[in-house]
């Protein structure tokens, strides 16, 4: 990473401002104060947006990388491994089910080269095995280990007082822990390679919405997982990168999944509950989240923002910290985070909440 060229032009946009903001604002101790702070935050925003519209460049040596890459069976990691593999990359796609459609697929459109291993990542015997046979190709081919990308999740939306504690432990299992579990596995192999960690999180890590809350709050420990990497591994050269993604039509907005989950997660919360709610209400839960999380999100054809995303932080030249895949992702992201909380509270009620629950229902349980 060109650390010295990205903090160059960083301070020549902060030293600018600094003095713009120097002329009109004063010179006292708390005016200068806030120069600095109004700087430092504008900077950063700047460079961000011109990011997205300079050139990309690629590793000279990508041919050589070797990368492993969790949740291939669908979805993003579905496509970054094909685009991994259209580059020359070594890839080891970890496939939940390694003998599924998902696996086939990359099977017939990739390369020999790519390897397909199964890979839950909640299964500490197959993350073991998983570092057994990437090593044993990494000693027959004389390469290392460039990068370990985290993609691996799942989505199980509703309201927190009617989800069983159960589905809050398996998103932490498979979201959070999932990607602790790895990355820790694989620390080894990537010490001698002082190459990367690439971690998919998401917008949902600084926000929280409602109907998918256990979602954020395990993208919300990932955001804190990654940082203190960051700082825990600068000693090895090891960086660590986030890509945090909005909503796109992948597997996990899967309409009739998106119900059935929601339908089991209310069938198994007690009949007090259900009462309190009344019969309709789940319905109208269901055409919610459907409507937000499918009609909301952007269509599979928009999935490359996302790839393009991962490709450089994985074997780009002067790789980002962070990645907000599109420029409009980018500034709704910014627009969101200098919104008061309560008024980001009263706009997301009124998104996510379409029944008035303090009138009676029209059909209630009996």
């Amino acid at each position: 990473m060109n650390l010295l060229g990205n903090m160059t032009k960083k301070m020549c946009v902060f030293g600018a401002l600094c003095c713009l903001l120097h002329m009109f604002i004063g010179t006292n101790f708390i005016q200068s104060l806030l120069i600095i702070l109004v700087a430092f935050d504008v900077t950063g925003n700047i460079l961000d947006m011109i990011w997205y519209f300079t050139p990309k460049h690629m590793l000279p040596d990508i041919q050589d990388k070797v990368v492993i890459v969790t949740g291939c069976d669908t979805g993003f990691g579905h496509e970054f491994a094909k685009k991994l593999d259209s580059l020359g990359v070594l890839v080891f796609a970890g496939c939940l089910y390694s003998e599924g459609d998902g696996a086939r697929a990359l099977k017939d459109s990739c390369s020999d080269k790519l390897k397909i291993i199964q890979l839950d990542v909640t299964q500490d015997d197959q993350v073991e095995n998983a570092v057994k046979t990437v090593t044993s190709i990494l000693e027959e081919t004389k390469q290392e280990l460039w990068a370990v990308v985290n993609n691996a999740g799942i989505l199980n939306p509703g309201e927190i007082d009617w989800t069983p504690i159960e589905v809050f432990h398996k998103i932490f299992d498979v979201n959070t822990l999932g990607q602790v579990r790895v990355t820790k596995a694989f620390l080894s192999l990537l010490k001698k390679s002082k190459g990367r960690v690439v971690n998919v999180i998401s917008v949902g890590g600084h926000f929280t919405f409602p109907l998918c809350v256990n979602y954020c709050m395990s993208k919300h420990a990932l955001v804190s997982f990654s940082n203190g990497l960051r700082q825990e591994l600068k000693k090895w050269f090891i960086s660590v990168h986030t890509i945090e993604p909005w909503g796109y039509r992948t597997s996990i907005l899967n309409e009739s999944q998106i119900d059935s989950f929601c339908q089991n997660n209310w069938d198994n919360t007690s009949k007090t509950v259900q009462r309190e709610y009344g019969e309709g209400y789940l319905d109208e839960v269901k055409r919610t989240i459907k409507e937000i999380m499918t009609s909301g999100a952007k269509p599979m054809s928009a999935v490359h923002e996302v790839v393009d995303a991962l490709t450089h932080a994985t074997v780009g030249k002067d790789p980002k910290m962070c990645y907000v895949p599109s420029f409009a992702g980018f500034l709704l992201k910014v627009g969101l985070s200098i919104l008061p909380t309560e008024l980001f509270n009263i706009l997301m009620y009124n998104r996510f909440h379409k029944i008035d629950n303090s009138k009676p229902q029209s059909k209630k349980m009996k």
